[in-house]
C-alpha cells in the first residue's frame, strides 16, 4: 500500500515527536530529575513533553537542553 504525500508526512510527524520525546526523557532519567523537580525548576510541564502528543516550541526544547546542559545539535544528534 502507498502512502500519499500527506499520509507520509503525517506518519514521519508523529514518528518525529516520538523521538524528540524519548530524547527528553532520556536526558531527564541520566540525569536522575524527577518530573516534578524540573517542573518546580524550569515551570515546564515535561510529562506533556515525553508524551510526544504536543509540538513543542523551539524556545522550550532551549531551554529544556540549557537546564541539562547540551546543546541543540546534540539533542538532535542523539536522535540521529
Amino acid at each position: 500500500m502507498l502512502l500519499t504525500d500527506f499520509e507520509y508526512l503525517s506518519n514521519s510527524e508523529d514518528a518525529f515527536k516520538r523521538k524528540i520525546a524519548l530524547q527528553i526523557k532520556t536526558l531527564r532519567r541520566q540525569n536522575q530529575v524527577t518530573q516534578e523537580k524540573f517542573y518546580s525548576e524550569t515551570n515546564i510541564n515535561i510529562a506533556r513533553l515525553e508524551s510526544g502528543k504536543v509540538d513543542i516550541r523551539l524556545d522550550t526544547l532551549r531551554k529544556v537542553c540549557y537546564y541539562f546542559d547540551v546543546s541543540l545539535s546534540g539533542f538532535f544528534h542523539g536522535i540521529y
